[in-house]
């Protein structure tokens, strides 16, 4: 069986190997004063419409890059070392792109049934957002704080916060708790995969290293693995600098499931798995009916087999490992769990909007590199869009032997991928950053087309006293003249020339990109000054006099400025 370590290294590498290359062609075809310029330019995204009006699959941009999606994955499935490969790009009502190849068994292809939308994967490592999410889920009713310390929840939880040189000073655990957010984000410093095996023949050979049971050990249960905790030092201080660990996803799952029933006047009636707790908070409200921890003679019909480590179907991972990688799922149950991150008003949705938008942010920023960044329990890598702009694209990938998959958010332009495949090829990494790189041109053009029908062009006042020109200019909106009641509001901002429109998070809101006006230019600064500067020019009607919005739809379009006591149509 190839190890956990091997797989992570190999999609790893390649990951930071694409990003490398995109990243360098766009460096050297750029002149030096150019990347500067952009290096210190704030231009903001435009608006995310997309999560209330996506674009259609016949979108004629859509279209354009799904069949290149298509052409890519039929390419690369054609070589061979993939046994069944389902992906889907999924916006805020569905999949726009979504496909199937190969078979679901790779064990015994010849007699297969076909894979589809509903053949079950082990999801390994993806399953890891479902704990976060029955995490959220219970603070929305009140149960936890992520802020809970996890022996609040779990009395006999104890840790060592000793390092491996003779120390005269051991912190305290009161000094240093570990609570069940850092659990969630991997800053706990629980190492990655305990009960650890030893690697008896090291610096020979590496035998008895990985997960178990690739390390010899057996999948711990709940008393092993507190048992395994206290015996091995933290990788780092709690908090200090994330390390990865299946131990720490483990052990919130545990802890959930007892602050559940410990909430309750009835414990006995609650859930006592991980496994009943999901599938009663999330499985079940979503509809996700392909989604387990078993094969069973009620799903063994749709269970995907590798023709890699085949026996991997049959493992059970016990209820302390099921939260790290015990998970089965489909591809068509990840499609409604992308819906409905993308918009949290989905009917299926177990979120609100305020738990998705705090769930996707970024918990610790890598200062070797400029593009990763770890969440809660996301991967976030930064890639260009087609103007040249890095955004975050929010990750969980999942590697085990034969099982390879991953789930991916584009919060900013309100789409995602998810692929899983079965087999000898490794790296659904690549695939997937590739599926981003082909398909977000097209997302680009079709956000930036609707923008341009909600918001550009010229609009004026009945008495032509006010009047704007707003224009859609390289994923940005900006407001290229602005005259309210007979004066130059341009001028009276001190703008340079034309100011961009940025978008308060609500619907067709936007305020001036005024910013601070800095005496030596705000280049140096980035988007400081304008974050700075947002709510900096004072109020008017009760309103901010950087503040505009738009309502009502074709003909009956109006832009107000309600500062101004202004409103006016398009021409």
């Amino acid at each position: 069986m190839v190890s956990f370590i091997a797989q992570s290294l190999i999609w790893l590498a390649t990951a930071v190997g694409v990003h490398y290359y995109t990243r360098k062609q766009a460096s050297t075809s750029m002149a030096d004063d150019a990347l500067e310029l952009e290096r210190f330019s704030c231009r903001p995204f435009l608006p995310k419409l997309f999560v209330e009006t996506p674009p259609p699959p016949n979108d004629p941009s859509i279209v354009e890059v799904t069949r290149k999606v298509d052409t890519f994955l039929s390419d690369r499935f054609s070589q061979g070392d993939i046994d069944g490969l389902s992906v889907a790009v999924v916006t805020s009502v569905g999949a726009i792109f979504e496909k199937n190849w190969g078979v679901q068994r790779g064990n015994e292809s010849a007699s297969s049934p076909p894979m589809t939308s509903h053949s079950i994967h082990r999801i390994s490592s993806v399953v890891k957002i479902f704990p976060v999410m029955e995490g959220l889920v219970l603070e929305q009713k009140g149960i936890i704080s992520w802020d809970d310390p996890v022996e609040k929840y779990l009395p006999d939880f104890r840790y060592r916060l000793d390092g491996y040189a003779p120390s005269k000073s051991i912190a305290k655990s009161e000094e240093a708790p570990i609570t069940l957010f850092q659990l969630a984000s991997h800053m706990s410093g629980l190492g990655r995969d305990w009960p650890p095996g030893t690697v008896h023949g090291f610096p020979h050979d590496m035998q008895g290293g990985g997960p178990p049971p690739t390390n010899g050990l057996p999948f711990p249960d709940h008393a092993a693995m507190l048992r395994t905790i206290i015996a091995n030092r933290l990788v780092t201080p709690p908090f200090a600098y994330p390390a990865y660990s299946n131990t720490g996803i483990a052990l919130l799952g545990m802890a959930l499931v007892s602050a559940n029933r410990m909430a309750s006047k009835f414990p006995e009636t609650e859930p006592n798995t991980f496994a009943d707790l999901i599938a009663r908070d999330i499985f079940e409200p979503m509809g996700m009916n392909s989604s387990s921890f078993l094969a069973t003679e009620k799903n063994k019909h749709l269970v995907v087999v590798p023709s890699l480590a085949p026996e991997v179907a049959d493992q059970d991972f016990l209820d302390a490992m099921n939260p790290a990688a015990g998970q089965f799922s489909s591809l068509r149950d990840f499609v409604t769990v992308v819906e409905t991150i993308l918009n949290p008003s989905h009917p299926k949705s177990v979120l609100t909007r305020y738990s998705r938008d705090k769930w996707l942010r970024p918990v610790h920023d890598f200062e070797e590199d400029d593009w990763t960044e770890i969440g809660t329990p996301w991967e976030i890598i930064k890639a260009p869009d087609s103007n040249g702009r890095l955004r975050k694209i929010y990750w969980k990938l999942g590697a085990m032997a034969g099982y390879h998959g991953a789930l991916a958010i584009h919060p900013g332009s309100s789409y995602g991928v998810v692929l899983l495949l079965s087999g000898h090829y490794p790296d659904a990494a690549k695939l997937t950053y590739d599926v981003f790189s082909i398909m977000q041109s097209g997302i680009d053009e079709a956000l930036s087309a609707i923008a341009h029908d909600m918001y550009a062009g010229t609009w004026s006042s009945v008495d032509a006293t006010s009047r704007a020109s707003i224009v859609v200019d390289k994923g940005t909106l900006y407001v290229e003249k602005l005259f309210l009641n007979g004066s130059n509001v341009l001028q009276k901002f001190h703008a340079p020339g034309r100011l961009a429109l940025r978008s308060s998070e609500r619907r067709d809101e936007f305020r001036l990109d005024t910013g601070i006006p800095f005496y030596n230019g705000q280049r140096h600064m980035g988007c400081y000054p304008y974050w700075n500067g947002q709510d900096l020019w004072g109020m008017r009607n009760n309103a901010p006099i950087n503040q505009l919005y738009f309502s009502g739809s074709g003909k009956e379009r109006t832009l107000h400025y309600p500062s101004a006591e202004v409103a006016m149509t398009r021409a």
